[in-house]
């Protein structure tokens, strides 16, 4: 099957007609050195531009449902009532908030897109573009006020754009971006909650009291059935191939479907190889001037970002003995950034923007991205 034939299966079982938009110029690999604030910025231009080249998907807005009251059953029930689409090596998408974890079955998700959920009183998106593989959690809160989004069926780097609907479909956002292109909030950002992409069998070992989002969504689909092929199988639009829709740079550095973690301060951004990094296990890195750690998460198979810096004071992090070690003072973390013993112990590091993402949209978005090196 090829990809632009996945695609218009894709809105044909929606029931709407495709439209294919292969617009996009080409960019060599921007050098590493210099990544300075400055240039990593979204200023004005960048927003008018990015917001020009805003296209159509084939889908009206809505075309591909939100789920907005969604239902989530335990995780032994899930095993019972979701044992035809959720397997072991299923991909979730899983999330945890106020001492409570969600799993979200990618198998859902790909036809939704977005779930619009309210948590201990706070409004969160859980956002999905299979287009792009970003699975991405934003506080659904726009200038402070409450707001949930939906598909506006047009892209921007073959990757989702959503409407808020507060303001209505005039609003556009870029999930990625996490910044609205158009509308009476352009330039403004919505605030990221942490989201890892892992399997079913890791989720629910790490945390067996997870809720899970069911396919009770309000408007059935073919939930067996992804249309874009599949994470367990070669040979699909998720390993081979280009992007679907047109992109506004490209770059060869590797394969365009390439996972890597992508990782965001303010808007300077730094790719992370993901597959490679499993062996590296831990980075202390600097962007634009942030200290940051990079470190791998085996049991979840992510690979997670914070701040070094703790009460004011900047830290370096070290494996020692396969434990996450702070130094100087010694504390021993956990991989998702709980302080497990020693003088910070029940201390959280702060997490910055992370999300695995294609090589090709990363990059789409951010040219002048910096890729962490790895040694052999």
């Amino acid at each position: 099957m090829t990809e632009s034939l996945t695609r218009r299966n894709f809105l044909k079982w929606m029931g709407i007609a495709a439209s294919a938009i292969t617009t996009g110029r080409v960019a060599t690999v921007a050098g590493q050195e210099g990544y300075t604030a400055a240039r990593c910025k979204i200023g004005e231009s960048e927003l008018v531009e990015f917001s020009q080249e805003v296209r159509s998907g084939g889908v009206p807005p809505d075309g591909i449902p939100s789920i907005d009251a969604p239902d989530y059953v335990s995780a032994e029930r899930a095993e019972k009532t979701l044992s035809g689409i959720l397997a072991d090596d299923s991909v979730v998408f899983g999330l945890e908030y106020e001492g409570q974890a969600f799993a979200y079955p990618r198998i859902i998700m790909v036809w939704h897109e977005i779930v619009n959920e309210v948590i201990d009183g706070d409004p969160i998106s859980i956002t999905y573009c299979p287009l792009t593989g970003s699975a991405i959690g934003y506080r659904g809160k726009v200038s402070g006020e409450k707001s949930d989004f939906g598909t506006s069926g047009k892209l921007l780097n073959s990757n989702l754009v959503m409407y808020d609907r507060s303001t209505g479909t005039e609003s556009l956002w870029s999930q990625i971006l996490g910044t609205s292109l158009r509308g009476p909030h352009a330039g403004e950002g919505l605030e990221t909650v942490p989201l890892v992409w892992t399997t079913w069998s890791q989720w629910k070992e790490k945390h067996p009291n997870t809720s899970v989002l069911t396919t009770d969504t309000g408007n059935p689909r073919s939930y067996g059935r992804d249309p874009y092929g599949s994470y367990q199988k070669d040979g699909t639009y998720y390993q081979e191939g280009g992007p679907m829709f047109g992109v506004m740079e490209e770059s060869r550095r590797f394969s365009p479907k390439k996972v890597v973690t992508g990782v965001k301060v303010g808007d300077c951004a730094l790719a992370v190889p993901k597959a490679e990094f499993r062996e590296q296990k831990v980075r202390n890195v600097e962007i634009s001037g942030e200290p940051l750690l990079i470190v791998y998460e085996e049991e979840l198979d992510t690979v997670r970002a914070f701040s070094r810096e703790i009460s004011g004071s900047v830290k370096s992090f070290e494996k020692q003995n396969n434990r996450l070690i702070s130094r100087p003072d010694g504390t021993t973390w956990s991989s998702d950034g709980v302080g497990l013993a020693g003088p910070l112990e029940g201390q959280r590091l702060t997490p910055v923007d992370f999300f695995d993402v294609m090589w090709f949209a990363w990059y789409g978005f951010f040219p002048d991205t910096r890729v962490l090196e790895l040694s052999s």
